[in-house]
């Protein structure tokens, strides 16, 4: 299968309203909220009990990597509901989301892409982890109050599993940062506004490619508890994309009327390769199109292997790289 045909067969995006420019980046999804202008009141007709949804396919997958992740404390350090979403296809029915609320305030000057992408994703897995190790351990400590323990002993279900999910460290925490580097090195983000979206996307059609750039970070508590008490692996996967010309069907009206669809408004380079703007924008993909969404999904397996079950194994790359980043992180430079 090219490239092209894999690009056409990715599963539709998210059917979420699109945010607005100016809460995309700190929006909070909340669920089950009653749909605007209906009535919350119980019908007086009797209601048949749902069938659970049936598990996704991924849930089959029998590898060690995805059966520790489904009987431990796994926790996604990110707010994208695109990487929550290609998480849970492998059947992680218990993965936890913690967005990271450190500032993505590194300097763009003084580090090249790999570097800002790289450093900013363990930034956020560092803080998340530090962060869940603390509320334990909190949680720990109120737990052998006399007074707090018998209304623990007293609490029911839902509230009781609660209170020991919060008493356990972290098991593995997977946080991921992704941006769009132009052909002049540029580093693209989300958009800050209708104009400027309208604007980042005719330059990246009128560049014609760019790259996208996604670093994964994973880190789980160290077996022996060596220093620092945790194992951390990263790698930057890169991918190419290549956008229409304006005469082979985007004209600036097209770039405008997917910019009023708002589709892009949370996604560094302000598009949505999954969705209407990988059918209107891009040409072609070369790389790996999951890393385009914001997870390279098989990369992240890979690492989570690393930091759970080979924390004492050295890779060929890191022993090439002295240290523990990947290699492509070491290269000079170029989406959430």
């Amino acid at each position: 299968m090219d490239e092209k045909q894999q690009h056409q067969q990715l599963q539709p995006a998210p059917s979420d309203p699109p945010p607005d420019y100016y809460s995309a980046t700190a929006a909070q999804e909340h669920h089950n909220l009653p749909t605007p202008g209906t009535s919350t009141s119980t019908s007086t007709l009797p209601l048949r009990p749902r069938k659970p949804p049936p598990p996704p396919p991924g849930a089959q997958l029998n590898l060690p990597i995805l059966e520790y992740m489904r009987t431990h404390r796994v926790v996604l350090a990110s707010a994208s509901p695109r990487r929550r979403a290609l998480l849970a296809q492998l059947g992680l029915p218990n993965l936890e989301v913690r967005p990271s609320d450190k500032p993505e305030d590194l300097s763009k000057t003084d580090l090249d892409a790999w570097e800002y992408v790289s450093q900013t994703a363990q930034r956020k897995a560092l803080d998340v982890y530090a962060a869940l190790i603390d509320e334990a351990a909190a949680a720990q400590q109120e737990q052998q109050q006399p007074d707090s323990a018998s209304s623990t002993a007293g609490a029911a279900g839902d509230a009781e599993a609660e209170a020991r999910r919060r008493r356990k460290d972290p098991d593995l925490v997977i946080s991921a940062d992704t941006i769009i580097v132009t052909r002049s090195g540029s580093i693209l983000e989300k958009p800050s506004s209708p104009a400027a979206h309208t604007r980042m996307l005719q330059h990246l059609r009128d560049t014609r490619t760019h790259r996208v750039l996604t670093a994964l970070c994973a880190v789980a508590p160290r077996a022996d508890a060596a220093h620092p008490g945790y194992s951390l692996a990263t790698h930057v996967e890169e991918t190419k994309v290549t956008f229409a010309r304006a005469g082979d069907g985007l004209p600036d009206d097209v770039v405008e009327a997917y910019v009023r669809t708002r589709e892009g408004v949370d996604k560094a380079g302000g598009y949505a390769v999954q969705g209407l703007g990988g059918a209107l924008l891009v040409e072609k993909v070369d790389g790996a199109v999951d890393n385009v969404v914001g997870l390279p999904v098989r990369k992240c397996l890979q690492l989570c292997e690393k930091v759970v079950f080979r924390q004492d194994e050295v890779s060929d790359e890191e022993e090439e790289d002295g240290g523990s980043m990947s290699k492509g992180e070491k290269k000079g430079g170029g989406r959430d």
